[in-house]
């Protein structure tokens, strides 16, 4: 967070009210007035720092996005030449990052093509997405493609469903569940 917010204050401020207005209003409903009264600024002031409510929308895209790099990057230096924990571990600090960061989810899942999350989170290129240190993974265990996107599939349902299970109180939020969701992972990788 600490790479993100160091340069203007008051636009770090706003980009975090404009966190708590989409949590509490939606996309659709997200006010610049508000976010400005909820930092005690002016309504003119989100504009000397964004061109628009989109451009404040797509910066909180963009940092909910580098929070989650940020995390992910840690975890993988944690598990250097480990492959097979690096795509679990991986995998569990999704799902208790988006846990633990509820109004955060709208920019996995933000309307329309403006606000494409993908375009200002891992890139497809990016050799550290889930889905392409799977992709690694398999390849490197000559794994064939069919199967490899299988499984890329299958761990992504399983982190979408064990996300919305935690949330959903199906599954409680204990070091016993991660165990859990570790050793699902491991079998559906074959790892």
């Amino acid at each position: 967070m600490e790479e993100f917010l160091n340069h203007d204050p008051l636009r770090d401020r706003l980009i975090i009210a404009g966190i708590a207005e989409i949590e509490q209003h939606g996309v659709a409903g997200f006010s610049l007035r508000r976010v400005a009264a909820a930092c005690n600024t002016s309504c003119a002031a989100p504009y000397k720092h964004f061109k628009n409510k989109d451009d404040l929308i797509l910066e909180i895209i963009r940092f909910v996005n580098r929070q989650w790099e940020l995390l992910r990057d840690q975890i993988l230096s944690l598990h250097v030449g480990e492959p097979t924990e690096r795509i679990v571990e991986v995998c569990v600090a999704y799902i208790r990052f988006w846990v633990a960061n509820p109004n955060y989810r709208f920019a996995l899942k933000a309307p329309g093509k403006e606000y494409n999350a993908s375009k200002f989170s891992e890139k497809p290129n990016d050799e550290k997405t889930i889905e392409n240190l799977i992709r690694a993974y398999c390849a490197s265990n000559l794994i064939d493609a069919n199967e490899t996107e299988r499984k890329v599939y299958a761990v992504k349902a399983i982190l979408y469903g064990m996300t919305a299970m935690l949330d959903d109180g199906e599954l409680q939020n204990t070091p016993q569940t991660y165990e859990n969701i570790r050793k699902t992972l491991r079998i559906e990788l074959n790892i």
